[in-house]
């Protein structure tokens, strides 16, 4: 997630919690965005029975294990938008979603999604954009798009002894980490939602959402018919049974996605509302309610490790990592097979 105030330092001894609720009160700090009416989320919601069962399975802690340690490994230098290192990591991105049989959704018919992120003349940086079409031949033009940040902050290898890379082990390898893990838990479904899902891992978000703005002015999906956005950032620390559900005030899919959470108490995993916090503009969420698509940010909570060196991959709860995969798949199985 991107420091837009340059207060990461001072919020980095405060309580996770603390934060959030000071967050949740400020004015005036982030981008001019509307609210989007729709029902409460204390409103009961009724849930058709879930004809995808098992897929959620292939989401394991194991695996997510496997991936931290490989996007937030030393050797991708901190994954700096634009670098080589951010160019391989993106790659492997890629892999995950072609093993997973999602169609590519970036240049070229292939997953990566170019844009200038600084400077023109700087290397260009990468989206990585995979998708798979919906069941239903009078929905599936509508689209539920799951999104993860995978860039940070970057740094230099020191050499031994000298810790000179920000591996965003937490920001956002976490967030990546779940979006592969539920792309390949809808690439085992036997037969699609009835509405197309789009997993867009985007670049740049900490140079101020540049991956997440360019995927929506220049893919081959366009904002209008997209229903919702289910974002994940900063997933992987604090207790293992809490995660803040991050939406706009009347948010149209959030009383159905504390409805998925109560349907799956085999998750041990109590989303809190957290209504007009001015953290969702931080994160690629906030360029998807600029286009006026309701969205969600599901976020553990800012740490001390919060854009410092320290974030690294022993202090994450993969744990929680997992459970708050499955439930952003099962958010988006709900919203992509509604009637």
């Amino acid at each position: 997630m991107r420091d837009r105030t340059g207060w990461g330092g001072w919020f980095a001894g405060l309580g996770a919690a603390l934060v959030i609720a000071w967050a949740a009160g400020c004015s005036g700090d982030g981008l001019p965005i509307e609210p989007i009416t729709g029902p409460d989320p204390g409103d009961e919601v009724e849930l058709p029975d879930d004809p995808f069962t098992g897929t959620a399975s292939t989401i394991t802690q194991a695996e997510i294990q496997q991936l931290v340690t490989d996007i937030a490994h030393d050797s991708t230098l901190g994954r700096r938008s634009p670098s080589p290192e951010l160019d391989e990591v993106a790659e492997y991105i890629a892999g995950v979603f072609a093993g997973a049989g999602l169609a590519p959704g970036g240049d070229d018919d292939g997953y990566l999604q170019w844009f200038q992120a600084r400077a023109l003349g700087d290397p260009l940086a990468p989206n990585v954009v995979g998708w798979i079409e919906g069941s239903d031949p009078e929905l599936r033009d509508e689209l539920v798009v799951l999104s993860a940040h995978f860039d940070h902050l970057g740094g230099v290898d020191e050499g031994p002894g000298v810790d000179q890379i920000y591996n965003g082990a937490d920001d956002n390898a976490s967030g990546t980490a779940a979006l592969l893990e539920i792309a390949e838990a809808f690439g085992a479904m036997s037969t699609p939602p009835k509405r197309s899902v789009v997993f867009l891992a985007a670049s740049a978000e900490e140079l101020g959402l540049r991956g997440s703005i360019y995927f929506l002015s220049h893919s081959q999906f366009s904002p209008a018919a997209m229903i919702a956005n289910v974002n994940l950032d900063m997933v992987g620390r604090g207790e293992t049974g809490h995660v803040f559900m991050i939406r706009r005030t009347d948010s149209d899919i959030a009383a159905v996605a504390m409805a998925v959470a109560a349907q799956h108490p085999e998750l041990g995993l109590a989303p809190e509302d957290s209504p007009d916090n001015v953290f969702i503009q931080r994160s690629d969420s906030g360029a998807f309610l600029l286009k006026g698509i309701d969205a969600l940010f599901y976020h553990s909570g800012l740490h001390a490790e919060y854009h410092e060196v320290s974030d690294e991959v022993p202090l994450l709860n993969t744990l929680k990592i997992e459970k708050v995969a499955k439930l952003g798949y099962w958010v988006a199985v709900e919203l992509a097979g509604r009637p």
